[in-house]
């Protein structure tokens, strides 16, 4: 009985402990302020941006210290024939700027790209190419979202 009292006990105290060298981490991330381009998929990636940055918001302050400027560009290769395979590329720049000196601390820029199968049915082509930008959309955002807390640790 003596040992299920200490598991549990040292279980409980190893659980309490936190880890604070996060903590600057988290408050980068919880201090960017995204802006980005006015179309559907640059608004997705916006969206699933902070919505996942969301978890790192440790206070409500609402001061911003940082700036991520995306430029999200969209590309679709068209073909005369309708029943050709079509290519979708959306090419992501990205900058984070300190809103306090107005420098940039970190820039890259990557592109994704998702093949469309031939399709006979407009409606069905035009939903398979939806699909794909909302695909490519979400890969995207995932990636920056990787790009910002390794930015955040190394920093």
């Amino acid at each position: 009985m003596l040992f299920r009292l200490l598991l549990i006990s040292c279980f409980l105290i190893g659980c309490s402990f936190t880890n604070n060298t996060n903590s600057g981490v988290y408050s980068k991330l919880s201090n960017i302020e995204i802006e980005a381009n006015n179309t559907y998929i640059s608004d997705l990636i916006k969206k699933r941006i902070q919505n996942n940055l969301i978890i790192y918001n440790d206070n409500e302050i609402s001061k911003k210290n940082f700036k991520l400027i995306l430029n999200i560009n969209e590309d679709i290769e068209r073909s005369l024939l309708s029943n050709s395979i079509r290519k979708i590329e959306i090419s992501t720049s990205f900058k984070i700027i300190d809103n306090k000196t107005s420098n940039v601390v970190y820039e890259g820029s990557f592109a994704r790209n998702s093949l469309v199968a031939p399709i006979d049915s407009l409606f069905s082509r035009d939903q398979s190419e939806r699909n794909a930008r909302k695909r490519l959309g979400v890969s995207i955002a995932n990636d920056i979202l990787v790009r910002l807390i390794e930015w955040a640790q190394s920093s």
